[in-house]
């Protein structure tokens, strides 16, 4: 049991090493451009999946322009003004691909943006497997079952893990996203009540002033009402 527990260890290993991702939090300031490369071979795919999680400042949009250019300048994907994206491109050769976050139609808000991508051949056979095992024939007594079965289960293990981690990073995400909206709506409603609370101080105490000034004749504001009555 000892030694299968192993040999499930480093198959995990070689699964995990044809799954290049990355995921990042970056912030894109007001007239800004930020621009990453991504080395992906022929006939992979490459998947770009982002999202706008802050606007900056209460008043701020949660939208931002983004472009996937292939290694000769030409653009693969344009958007403009989204909020979230996800977008998969087969590679037909190989270079480095560009992957920009445009937020230069802001002059004040900077914007922060979650994004992730996935640079895989989806089509990957795992022939380190056969050197794991040898001989399958050989070997069969020792481990009752065959490569073929592993590689299959190993397959499923490992779409399954990927999915599981990808919703929790849209949890996470989400969460984040909702809890910095609930933030500035909370900053837009006490500001709001503020400004109220000062405009009804000041309406009050205005009213105050101009009812007072009907009945004292030293007031500076009692020559006008005497001349608006007269009129």
């Amino acid at each position: 049991m000892v030694s299968r527990f192993l040999v499930f260890l480093g198959l995990a290993t070689v699964v995990n090493s044809y799954v290049p991702q990355r995921e990042m939090t970056l912030v894109v300031g007001p007239g800004n451009e930020e621009c990453f490369f991504e080395t992906a071979p022929k006939g992979n795919t490459l998947s770009v999946e982002y999202q706008v999680l802050d606007g900056g400042d209460k008043l701020g949009d949660l939208d931002i322009n983004f472009l996937l250019i292939s290694p000769r300048g030409t653009p693969m994907v344009a958007e403009l003004k989204k909020s979230e994206g996800a977008h998969s491109q087969q590679i037909e050769e190989l270079g480095d691909y560009k992957i920009c976050f445009d937020n230069k139609f802001s002059y004040v808000s900077s914007k922060t943006v979650y994004f992730e991508i996935l640079n895989e051949n989806e089509d990957v056979e795992y022939d380190d497997l056969a050197e794991i095992f040898g001989d399958e024939d050989s070997d069969a007594e020792y481990y009752e079952i065959s490569v073929s079965e592993i590689e299959i289960k190993l397959k499923k293990i490992k779409d399954d893990i990927g999915k599981a981690k990808h919703q929790q990073d849209l949890i996470r995400i989400t969460d984040l996203k909702d809890r910095t909206m609930a933030e500035h709506n909370f900053e837009r409603v006490n500001f709001m009540s503020s400004f109220y609370i000062v405009v009804m101080v000041i309406a009050g105490i205005t009213q105050v002033v101009l009812l007072r000034s009907l009945f004292d004749e030293k007031s500076k504001i009692n020559p006008l009402w005497k001349k608006a009555f007269q009129d």
